[in-house]
């Protein structure tokens, strides 16, 4: 399986750093073939800092796709059946433990973003969406608010879940779409990471299909658009940059930022 990607972030027009860090990584293994990982990051506005904490999870999960990751494909014991799961695929399997290793990183680096911030008399903190694909088999993450989509032509999926106030209102009946649209409360989050006592990541698997795209994104992409235009643009060249270029002639203020990885 080969990748096609594409990657832009923006600081927007009101703010003076780009608090939003990404990256896209790709690798060839022997008896698996290529696998794809994508990590975005959104600092928290309204924290000092945020643009440290973003770039700081990005390094880790950059180290870990560097030195950690390779050895899940030389244990000899990493495509053996875990739990049980003797007929199990062995994309599944590897991705147990990647989320496994993830839920130990997130922990590791909500303490050390916090910890650096008390250090300073300051706070910090980051959302993450991440995704890695192994095989015909995908994994996502998400703390926070940004976003991941999968989508063909016809049709298009949120494959995160929103840590945020008005997603829990909403869920709870006690705020319409449009309020929750309009609410002040909108980039309140639930949870992200280092400004947290406990982060508890959210993990979604599933298959590829064929001509199948996955978008991840800052809430500074996602929020003035419609699910039939990320559809059109973000797979066409410099479709994220056309993307971003849209929300902000929409109003947009906040960092921009998205990656998309096709297959």
């Amino acid at each position: 399986m080969s990748f096609k990607v594409d990657a832009y972030s923006d600081k927007g027009v009101r703010k003076n750093v780009n608090q939003d860090a990404l990256v896209i990584k790709q690798a060839k293994v022997n008896g698996v073939g290529n696998i794809c990982m994508g990590i975005l990051c959104d600092g928290m506005g309204g924290l000092s800092c945020g643009e440290v904490a973003s770039s700081a999870f990005v390094n880790r999960m950059d180290s870990w796709f560097r030195q950690e990751l390779p050895y899940l494909f030389s244990d000899p014991n990493a495509t053996e059946p875990l739990n049980g799961k003797q007929n199990e695929h062995p994309a599944v399997l590897l991705l147990s433990r990647v989320e496994g290793q993830w839920k130990k990183l997130v922990q590791e680096m909500n303490d050390r973003i916090k910890d650096y911030g008390v250090s300073k008399g300051m706070r910090l903190g980051t959302t993450v969406v991440a995704i890695i694909i192994i095989g015909d088999k995908y994994l996502t993450m998400n703390v926070g608010d940004s976003r991941a989509y999968k989508f063909t032509k016809r049709q298009m999926e949120q494959i995160s879940h929103d840590h945020s106030y008005v997603q829990q209102q909403l869920e709870l009946g006690r705020m319409s779409a449009q309020e929750a649209n309009a609410s002040d409360k909108k980039s309140m989050l639930l949870q992200c990471i280092g400004a947290s006592e406990t982060v508890i990541p959210e993990f979604f698997t599933g298959t590829i299909e064929k001509n199948q795209h996955f978008l991840l994104c800052s809430d500074g992409l996602w929020r003035k658009l419609e699910a039939k235009e990320i559809m059109d643009i973000a797979p066409q060249r410099n479709g994220i940059n056309k993307l971003a270029e849209l929300v902000i002639r929409r109003g947009e203020t906040d960092n921009i930022s998205g990656l998309i990885v096709s297959v």
